[in-house]
């Protein structure tokens, strides 16, 4: 968030930010809720370097209006479709590894595009050794709605993972092993806006603005409370409480109310 919010103010003093500013962040970001994210960080910020500092103006951030919450999922016809999309489309098949994590852990965007091979203090990392993706920094604190838990690795991705970290590693003239130091890039460079080669992807695969990739992270969600995945389980695999897992997914388990269905 950082990233793109330096990309767009780091040149601006704080008298020059004002409502008008931010409503053009959102129009540049294409994304009404992600930028809401953003700014809030922003806001954040801004109040924090205040109270250490006291600033003689405190600019508002205006936040573009609350999103109702996405209940789009795709199907594995839907997911097939757009993997054959980024590997078709031109200087889009690193969109490959972000959907595939997305789907296969659950993991939120800007946590995969922390990820890297190797244990860190900026990001996340995988452990291919033990099959698990520490979404967590050492010794980062997150927000408790961000919980981050680790994750285990399905078989399946695991074996794309094994298979990607052996692309990403290059033997240097000492006759070292040198790899990469983030899971997903773009020609080797840490990606910060993956958003308009994935909307490349989606388009070419025939999809609307709907799908995003936190879509991934609801898609996964959704097919958990369709495998009839205990609560608890399903809840910690993808960061979040056995109770936001019941309220948002429930309804689409198997047993959903099958008892009260029955009563009559």
């Amino acid at each position: 968030m950082i990233d793109r919010l330096a990309d767009f103010y780091a040149d601006m003093l704080l008298t020059e930010i004002k409502g008008q500013t931010h409503r053009d962040y959102v129009e540049d970001r294409e994304n009404s809720g992600g930028a809401r994210r953003d700014l809030e960080v922003l806001r954040a910020a801004i109040n924090y370097y205040h109270a250490e500092n006291t600033l003689d103006m405190v600019p508002k951030v205006s936040l573009p209006e609350k999103g109702t919450p996405r209940q789009k999922w795709l199907t594995r016809q839907d997911i097939a479709k757009l993997l054959r999309a980024a590997r078709r489309e031109r200087n889009c098949r690193h969109i490959v590894r972000l959907i595939m994590i997305g789907l296969y852990t659950g993991t939120r965007l800007s946590a995969t595009l922390n990820l890297q091979w190797m244990p860190n203090t900026t990001g996340g990392h995988i452990d291919l050794g033990r099959g698990v993706i520490y979404r967590r920094a050492e010794g980062e604190r997150v927000a408790h709605n961000k919980r981050r838990t680790p994750v285990k690795i399905p078989p399946r991705l695991l074996r794309f993972l094994h298979h990607w970290k052996a692309k990403d590693t290059a033997i240097d003239e000492a006759g070292n092993a040198v790899t990469l130091r983030y899971a997903v890039t773009y020609r080797g460079e840490k990606i910060t806006k993956p958003h308009k080669a994935f909307r490349t992807v989606r388009d070419a695969a025939g999809f609307g603005d709907d799908v995003t990739p936190h879509v991934l992270r609801h898609t996964r969600a959704t097919w958990l409370a369709q495998a009839g995945v205990e609560t608890e389980q399903a809840a910690a695999s993808l960061g979040m409480t056995a109770e936001e897992f019941e309220r948002t997914y429930s309804h689409a388990s198997p047993d959903f109310q099958q008892a009260a269905a029955n009563a009559f």
